[in-house]
């Protein structure tokens, strides 16, 4: 890993250049309090100070819907996709990057998932340091910084960036400009670290996460399961705004006339009635406090089990999303109760 400095008023130079060497995206704002991730087209547009993002950065490698193949009437098929460019995420924070390693951890037990695959190798990204808001909970979920997945990090001082530079993706990068990079001098190393002390105690959201999956499993037949239930609208905005829950439905819409049919994939969430139903009628999470519950079980828990992390990046979406006010911490609190 190496580490460099960016004057902050040389920032648009080294983006343009990125974007004259690869498709570049970057976060703008898109309402009076709301961003998204958008084609980069010039350094004005692009939002430096945005806490989260309404829709993570999953929707680029696992989009809300895609098409896996399509048939013909003489049962050929067509698994052909199309080819995007290599493209660079900028400007991701640590809780999203933490969302993508978890995305890739899912995509690859048991076999990886090529659909996913050949999209995700065709990106890189560059993070961005942030500050925490009310709704932050990355500090409990040990996701507030990163140390993988990314090729270039930085890390905001007052007049320049600290560059971490971590994969040879990232140097090619730094090799467009070279000449805006300089080696950190001591100052801006000692601001550096007081810097990140100063983010540390900005967190004010905090969840014990000490044995919360063993709790949540001794507490499987809690009656707040019942009562949080009955809140919640069930509504799935929690799970579409989640940058690491990748529930997906498949099927298949025929085209009677031509004789083909397309197969697609496209966002679930565990949340909806009919995300458990089976043939034959059965449901496996048919009631409102079943489902409720299998998504902390799963978030805490089931992932924990297979991938050795929970699968929250504490990024705050869906506390900031619920139409119903229902906020993750308030429930693990119950639960400690």
């Amino acid at each position: 890993m190496l580490f460099f400095t960016l004057r902050k008023d040389r920032l648009p130079e080294f983006l343009d250049a990125v974007s004259k060497h690869y498709s570049l995206i970057v976060p703008e704002q898109k309402g009076s309090k709301t961003y998204t991730f958008r084609q980069y087209t010039e350094f004005s547009k692009v939002s430096l100070e945005f806490i989260r993002t309404i829709i993570p950065p999953k929707k680029f490698i696992f989009p809300p819907v895609e098409k896996l193949f399509s048939a013909d009437k003489e049962c050929r098929i067509d698994a052909s996709y199309e080819d995007a460019p290599f493209s660079i995420i900028f400007g991701l924070h640590p809780c999203d990057i933490h969302g993508i390693e978890i995305l890739d951890k899912a995509f690859s037990y048991g076999g990886r998932d090529s659909f996913y695959w050949r999209r995700r190798e065709k990106f890189g990204f560059i993070g961005l340091s942030c500050l925490p808001d009310k709704y932050c909970l990355c500090k409990s979920m040990h996701t507030d910084f990163i140390e993988s997945v990314y090729d270039i990090f930085l890390y905001t001082l007052d007049d320049v960036y600290m560059v971490s530079v971590r994969t040879a993706l990232g140097d090619d990068m730094l090799r467009l400009c070279p000449d805006l990079f300089n080696k950190p001098a001591k100052e801006e190393i000692l601001e550096y670290k007081e810097r990140i002390q100063i983010r540390d105690s900005m967190f004010t959201r905090i969840m014990d996460t000490t044995n919360l999956a063993d709790l949540l499993t001794l507490e499987y037949k809690n009656d707040i399961w019942e009562e949080y239930s009955r809140r919640c609208l069930f509504c799935g905005s929690c799970v579409m705004v989640c940058p690491t829950c990748q529930c997906f439905d498949v099927y298949d819409s025929p085209d009677v006339i031509a004789g083909s049919s397309l197969r697609i994939r496209r966002w679930d969430a565990c949340m909806r009635k009919d995300y458990a139903l089976v043939t034959g009628g059965h449901n496996f999470r048919g009631g409102r406090p079943e489902r409720f519950r299998f998504r902390y079980l799963h978030k805490e828990t089931g992932f924990g089990e297979m991938h050795g992390k929970a699968s929250c990046t504490g990024c705050g979406r869906c506390s900031e999303t619920c139409p119903a006010g229902i906020d993750m911490v308030e429930v693990v609190r119950r639960i400690r109760e």
